[in-house]
């Protein structure tokens, strides 16, 4: 390589954001809740109304976690300080929550329901009946004079056999092959039964409620009571007071929506604005989709100046403003294309920022020592404004590195739209890696703005056609 050809890089370490409390803020979730509590939206303390659905053991399994929940977990010992124990629920508890499980909230599922299940002849048949059955007890359920808040479905592990095909994990219990017209998703459904009856889902398998350790049942029951909160309340547990005023950011992922006749392409975006939450919104169809060699889909110039359009007009309706500045995250390369759509899109808007985000380039940063790299270290190539981000990796205020093998990082390139500078881009994708409140970890790999995108998309692509499902703006809903 000649030296006039050598690119330039700089390293450099991002400082750890924080998260908003009541009352203070904090790094970690878990001790921010502990020294503050969570935001609470209508008292001091909120109780979780909480409907179960599940077979005889796995509901005897979580009404065992639910209390020691009640009277406190403690993890670990003093040499794992990172290990936050659970403080306990109820009147007193530090973090202001009590659960109420009441038995006519309970729906269980009897042995002969699951023969009926595992009796019939295919996959596909089993999931039907067995969806069958959930849709029954939730409409038991929610025609209870006092609804529960949330619903737990807890899914019997002779169920999971039962449903999952040949050569499929248990991760995503799906029939039917590679097409998505022949496939159904058995959590997107439920999801989707808990959003018509307007009370949002916690789906739980048996390994989940299989904990050997304290240290194993005192994550089940921060993250438990994390979700279940944010669920119950319609409400996040926490912000962040980072995201400048006027600010528009979204994240955009693409799904296929069954119909009976093929597949219509959609755009599932994740809209988040001045810290409030994520806004869920459904494209229009979008007949232009076009794959390039690694087969991320892209808009045409219609669709996204549709999609573009649809963010700040929802935005809009909610301040009562358009936004000085708009930020799209998404998980491809920009094409001329969806450039020019966005800016059409856009009129008006005094700062425009398109990132891609990608989820594993092919590099590492290996630190001369014996800790993985730090978590914030960013790895920037200055000549091709490409940064690599490390949004997982050790972490010194839990002086722990959580994850299993060598983490990597993310890989962030500002378009050629871009306004902002790279370095805030950059700070603003760590912030996000916070703002999914479906875990109470310190963080998570990709930022909201893509994570949350990407897992609307699933369970919209359960709405077909002949589906009836009025879909709903909130995360809650999805997650």
């Amino acid at each position: 390589m000649n030296s006039g050809d050598r690119n330039e890089f700089t390293l450099r370490h991002l400082d750890e954001p924080e998260i908003e409390f009541d009352g203070g803020s904090e790094t970690s979730p878990k001790r921010g809740l502990l020294k503050y509590g969570p935001r609470l939206y209508e008292s001091d303390h909120h109780t979780i109304k909480l409907g179960v659905i599940g077979d005889r053991d796995s509901i005897r399994h979580l009404s065992e976690l639910l209390h020691d929940m009640n009277t406190g977990i403690h993890p670990g010992s003093r040499d794992n300080p990172w290990q936050v124990p659970f403080p306990g629920l109820g009147e007193s508890s530090k973090i202001n929550l009590s659960i109420n499980d009441k038995k006519g909230w309970r729906r269980k599922i009897r042995r002969r329901d699951i023969k009926t299940v595992t009796g019939e002849s295919t996959p596909k048949k089993r999931i039907e009946t067995f969806l069958e059955l959930i849709q029954t007890d939730i409409d038991i359920i929610e025609q209870d004079s006092v609804r529960p808040s949330v619903i737990v479905v807890c899914i019997p592990q002779r169920v999971i056999d039962a449903c999952t095909p040949d050569r499929q994990d248990y991760a995503k219990i799906q029939y039917g092959g590679q097409n998505q017209e022949e496939g159904s998703d058995l959590r997107s459904r439920i999801k989707l039964m808990g959003m018509n009856a307007r009370i949002p889902t916690q789906l739980i398998k048996p390994e989940t409620l299989d904990m050997r350790t304290d240290r194993q049942r005192a994550s089940r029951a921060w993250n438990l009571t994390v979700g279940l909160l944010y669920k119950s309340q319609r409400g996040h547990p926490w912000k962040t007071q980072q995201i400048e005023e006027g600010t528009c950011y979204a994240g955009i992922s693409f799904y296929k929506q069954r119909t009976t006749d093929g597949n219509i392409a959609r755009a599932a975006l994740a809209h988040v604005f001045h810290g409030r939450d994520h806004i869920i919104l459904q494209s229009d169809p979008l007949p232009d989709i076009t794959e390039d060699e690694n087969g991320s889909p892209h808009l045409s110039y219609e669709a996204a100046k549709s999609v573009g359009e649809q963010i700040l007009d929802y935005y809009e309706r909610q301040l009562g403003t358009r936004p000085s500045r708009f930020v799209l995250h998404k998980p491809s390369l920009y094409w001329d294309e969806e450039r020019n759509g966005i800016l059409d899109a856009t009129d008006g808007v005094r700062d425009l920022d398109l990132v891609w985000i990608r989820r594993n380039p092919q590099i590492r940063v290996f630190p001369p020592t014996d800790y993985p790299t730090l978590r914030g270290t960013l790895f920037s190539s200055s000549n091709e404004d490409t940064h690599y981000l490390y949004t997982t990796g050790y972490i010194p205020e839990e002086t722990t590195y959580q994850g299993s093998g060598v983490p990597a990082p993310i890989e962030i390139r500002p378009d050629r739209i871009c306004e902002t500078q790279s370095l805030k881009l950059c700070k603003e994708i760590l912030l996000f890696t916070k703002l999914d409140w479906n875990t109470s970890e310190f963080s998570v790999r990709m930022p909201a703005t893509i994570r949350v995108a990407s897992r609307v998309g699933d369970v919209l692509s359960e709405v077909d056609t002949e589906s009836v499902v009025d879909v709903q703006p909130q995360y809650f809903y999805y997650m």
